[in-house]
C-alpha cells in the first residue's frame, strides 16, 4: 500500500519556515520597527523653558564623536529626514557599561531617558570648537579644493571668512540643547537571526522529509552531522584563528594569523580602494560572503628611527585615531617571513565605540581577516614599516604596472622584504593608489640603521633619507611641508638630536610629547625593537602601563 503524504506536517513545516524568514527580518529590522512606536521627543518643538523636564524616548543610535569626556552628538530624527538635528547626550552618569552598550548599538535604536538641559552660550561654543576641531581636516581639505579650481592661493582674511562660512554650515544642523542621560535600555535583536535561521533550516529538512517520505529517524541525524563537519572543515583555519584571539589589556587583543595569508593574492587583487581589499578579502576566505563593512578612516602619526645606547635598532610610531580598540598579529606564512604588526579593528566596524564588540563571535571573525590591513609592524629580519596619512589628494598612479593599493604594502613588507632596499624595489613594481581622499606616505627602516620615507608625487615614487615623519610631505621641492604640518617633527628631531641615541624609555617619552591633542586620540604608541624582535605598546595615552611582546610570547 502506498503511503500518503502528511499534508498537516507538511503546512505546518512550511508555516514553520515562513516564521523562520521572519524571524530573520526581525533580527534585521525589529529595533527600528519598534523605534516608531515610543516617540514623546520631538527636537523640532524644544523650547528654552524645555530646560529640566525628563524624556523617555527610543532613539537610532547615530552619533558624532566630540573630544569631549562623555559626550556626543546623537542625531534626532530620521536618516532620511532633512529635518533631523543633531543633540549633544552627555553620558557621564551612565555606567562604562551602558556607554560601551550605547556606542555598540550603532544603526539600532535603544530607550534613552535623561533630563534636557539648555545650553547656554559657553557650553554651545564648547561643542562649536570640538565640532569644528573634529571637521578640521575636511574643512582644510575644502579650501585647498577652492583653492586649485581658483588657481591661486588665497590670503588669510580669505581663508578666515571661508572657515567662518564653514563652521556655520557645521553647526546648522546641531541644537543648542543637551540631553543628560541617566539611563538607557536596548534589546538585542540580532538573536533573532540565528535562531530564525535554525528554525527555517530545521523545518526546510522536516518539509523535505514529509514531501518525499523519508525517514526522519535516519535523515536528521545525517543532516545534523553535516551541519558541524561541512563549516567544520571549510572554516577550520578561521575557527583556529579565532580561537587564538586573546584580550591582553582594555581595548588591547592579540591573534596568530593561521587563514589570511595569501600574500600574493592581495597583490594580485588590484585592489584600488580600502572596500575593493575588503571585498577580496570576504571572497578569498569567506567564499565570496558580500562585504558588509563600508568604513572610510583618517588618522593622523608619528614615526622615526633611533639607536639604543647599547647599538639596537628602534622604530618609534604613534597611531591617532577616534577612540578604537587594538589587535596585535602574529603572521608566519608558509615561505614568508615571520612579522609581528598592529591593526586597528574600527575600520572593520569592531571595537567597544563601534557596532560590533571584539568579544562576540562577529567581532572575532572580523578580526580575523585584518592581517592584511596592518599600519605598523616589524618582521624577522629587523624591517619595519608603518603608514602614515598625508592630508592631500589621492595617489594614482598609472605607469602600466600592477595595481596597488598603498594599505597592502605594509602586509606585502613584512613578508617579501629583508631590507630596505628589498621594499623599494617591491614598492617600484606596481602602480599605487591611496584612498579615502587622502595620500599616505610610508617609513621604512631596518636593523642596520637605514630608514627613508616613501612618497608618491606627481605619479612618481619619491624616497627621502629622513628618520621621522608625521602628517606632511617630506620629500624637498615644490611639494614640501604639504599636508599637515605641525611642531611635531621639529620636536622629534630636537628630542632624537643628531646622533638618534635614546632608551627604550626616552623613546616612549618623545611619542607622549607628540602625541594627538586633536580630535583624534593616540590610540597607541609603539616602540619596535629590530635587533630583539620585540614590541612595546602603551595604550590611549597612557604612558605609564607599557604592554611588551617577544615573538616567543606570540607564537
Amino acid at each position: 500500500m502506498k503511503k500518503k503524504r502528511n499534508k498537516p506536517a507538511i503546512i505546518i513545516t512550511a508555516m514553520l519556515m515562513f516564521a523562520g524568514i521572519l524571524l530573520v527580518i526581525t533580527g534585521l529590522y525589529g529595533g527600528r520597527i519598534m523605534g516608531l512606536f515610543k516617540k514623546n521627543f520631538d527636537h523640532r518643538n524644544l523650547k528654552p523653558e524645555d530646560d529640566g523636564t525628563y524624556v523617555n524616548t527610543d532613539m537610532l543610535v547615530y552619533f558624532e564623536i566630540l573630544d569631549l569626556k562623555d559626550k556626543v552628538m546623537q542625531l534626532s530624527g530620521s536618516l532620511n529626514d532633512e529635518n533631523s538635528k543633531f543633540i549633544v547626550l552627555d553620558l557621564s552618569a551612565l555606567s562604562s557599561t551602558d556607554k560601551q552598550q550605547y556606542f555598540s548599538k550603532a544603526t539600532q535604536s535603544i530607550t534613552i531617558r535623561g533630563r534636557i538641559r539648555y545650553l547656554d552660550e559657553k557650553a554651545l561654543n564648547e561643542i562649536a570648537e570640538s565640532n569644528y576641531r573634529y571637521f578640521e581636516d575636511a574643512m582644510n581639505e575644502y579650501i585647498s579644493r577652492k583653492e586649485q579650481e581658483a588657481n591661486r592661493k588665497f590670503t588669510e582674511a580669505e581663508k578666515a571668512e571661508m572657515v567662518k562660512w564653514y563652521h556655520e554650515k557645521i553647526m546648522e544642523a546641531v541644537i543648542p540643547y543637551c540631553i543628560e542621560v541617566s539611563s538607557i535600555r536596548a534589546f538585542n535583536w540580532t538573536l533573532f537571526i540565528p535562531a530564525g535561521i535554525l528554525v527555517f533550516f530545521l523545518s526546510f529538512v522536516l518539509e523535505v522529509c514529509f514531501v518525499f517520505k523519508l525517514k526522519k529517524r535516519i535523515v536528521l541525524p545525517i543532516v545534523f552531522a553535516l551541519m558541524i563537519i561541512i563549516p567544520s572543515v571549510m572554516l577550520f583555519n578561521q575557527i583556529k584563528t579565532m580561537l587564538t584571539i586573546k584580550k591582553a589589556g582594555d581595548g588591547l587583543y592579540t591573534m596568530k594569523n593561521l587563514e589570511c595569508t595569501d600574500t600574493q593574492g592581495m597583490l594580485d587583487s588590484g585592489s584600488k580602494s580600502i572596500n575593493e581589499l575588503i571585498s577580496w578579502t570576504f571572497g578569498r576566505h569567506l567564499y565570496g560572503a558580500p562585504n558588509v563593512f563600508v568604513e572610510n578612516f583618517n588618522f593622523g602619526c608619528s614615526a622615526f628611527a633611533a639607536q639604543t645606547p647599547d647599538g639596537k635598532h628602534i622604530f618609534g610610531r604613534n597611531f591617532d585615531f577616534p577612540e578604537t580598540d587594538t589587535l596585535l598579529i602574529h603572521s608566519h606564512p608558509e615561505g614568508a617571513y615571520e612579522s609581528i604588526g598592529i591593526a586597528d579593528i574600527g575600520v572593520l566596524g569592531v571595537g567597544k565605540t563601534y557596532p560590533v564588540s571584539p568579544d562576540s563571535p562577529q567581532g572575532r571573525l572580523a578580526m580575523m581577516i585584518t592581517p592584511y590591513f596592518i599600519v605598523d609592524g616589524m618582521n624577522e629580519k629587523g624591517l619595519a614599516a608603518g603608514i602614515l596619512q598625508l592630508n592631500v589628494d589621492e595617489t594614482h598612479q598609472d605607469n602600466g604596472k600592477p595595481d596597488l593599493l598603498v594599505f597592502c604594502a605594509i602586509r606585502a613588507i613584512l613578508d617579501r622584504c629583508a631590507n630596505v632596499d628589498e621594499a623599494l624595489a617591491l614598492l617600484d613594481k606596481y602602480d599605487i593608489h591611496s584612498d579615502m581622499r587622502a595620500d599616505f606616505h610610508l617609513f621604512v627602516t631596518d636593523r642596520s640603521g637605514r630608514y627613508v620615507v616613501v612618497e608618491w608625487l606627481d605619479g612618481k615614487m619619491v624616497t627621502t633619507e629622513k628618520a621621522c615623519c608625521t602628517n606632511s610631505i617630506v620629500a624637498p621641492g615644490s611639494h614640501h611641508d604639504e599636508g599637515a604640518p605641525d611642531k611635531r617633527m621639529e620636536t622629534i628631531e630636537k628630542q632624537l638630536g643628531s646622533t638618534r641615541v635614546v632608551t627604550d624609555r626616552k623613546a616612549m617619552e618623545i611619542l607622549a610629547m607628540v602625541k594627538s591633542n586633536s580630535m583624534f586620540d593616540t590610540e597607541w604608541s609603539c616602540i619596535y625593537n629590530l635587533d630583539d624582535f620585540s614590541v612595546n605598546i602603551c595604550l590611549d595615552g597612557d604612558y605609564g602601563k607599557v604592554y611588551t611582546f617577544s615573538a616567543k610570547d606570540l607564537r
